[in-house]
């Protein structure tokens, strides 16, 4: 190991020394100035910090499974508009605190959305959360939630962007409209939240068994909400008739 790049690891400065032999190299070949190689080595450790806090804060969203907005198939379901979801996607809602709902029947690519418009925050430096309605409930019955309430609750006011996936489902536990309500209404107008919703919502208050606290998520969260209805047929139906055509031909 070469004193140089001792000294790098010493400085932390892993970008730098992972493209240091490329861009000494480049620097000889093209005659770079002392200037313009500083800036090139310089930008691979920025470069590669960024990178580092992107797949960090990607781990600590908490995704079921990274999705994008490039892997979406966009023909496959026409009511979904490209230039809302784009434009959410740049993130403007999340820097004015407003909110988002999709709401569709089962596989029709509301978590997608939701989960790729949360990575393309990431990209931009904020902090995302993804949790299914069950694990919110599961968040606040456990049994150390229970003995420390604000420490979960803090989990979910910090986020700039929280999801939360899968209202609808089945219906939940009691005292789950409690805690929905504690978070929606500590994070009205001042940080965004996106939900997704297999069930219109004048169906909440009996998922939440609850209607007069459905009603109150409702009237807070649906304030400067953009809802975005997605119809159409399940991407998971599709798979599995594909899946099934496949077979069929290769026995055939």
């Amino acid at each position: 190991m070469s004193q140089l790049t001792t000294t790098l690891k010493q400085l932390k400065l892993s970008g730098l020394g992972t493209t240091l032999e490329l861009r000494l190299q480049e620097a000889g070949a093209n005659r770079l100035s002392h200037r313009e190689f500083l800036e090139l080595i310089l930008q691979d450790e920025i470069n590669l910090r960024h990178q580092k806090r992107i797949e960090l804060r990607t781990r600590s969203a908490e995704f079921t499974k990274l999705k994008t907005l490039e892997d979406f198939d966009w023909r496959f379901n026409s009511t979904v508009s490209r230039k809302d979801i784009y434009e959410l996607a740049a993130g403007h809602f999340i820097r004015h605190g407003t909110d988002v709902l999709f709401v569709g029947p089962p596989g029709v690519g509301k978590t997608h959305l939701a989960q790729a418009i949360g990575y393309e925050a990431i990209k931009q430096g904020f902090v995302v959360r993804y949790r299914s309605i069950f694990d919110v409930v599961a968040d606040f019955l456990s049994e150390e939630a229970l003995q420390q309430r604000d420490k979960t609750l803090r989990h979910y006011l910090k986020p700039d962007l929280l999801i939360i996936d899968d209202m609808g489902l089945k219906q939940l536990p009691k005292h789950a409209g409690e805690y929905l309500f504690e978070i929606i209404m500590r994070r009205y107008e001042n940080k965004s939240t996106i939900m997704t919703s297999n069930r219109p919502t004048e169906d909440w208050g009996k998922l939440l068994q609850d209607v007069p606290t459905a009603s109150a998520i409702l009237d807070r969260f649906l304030h400067h909400a953009l809802i975005i209805p997605i119809t159409g047929q399940s991407y998971r139906l599709k798979d599995a008739v594909t899946k099934r055509q496949k077979t069929t031909t290769g026995t055939a």
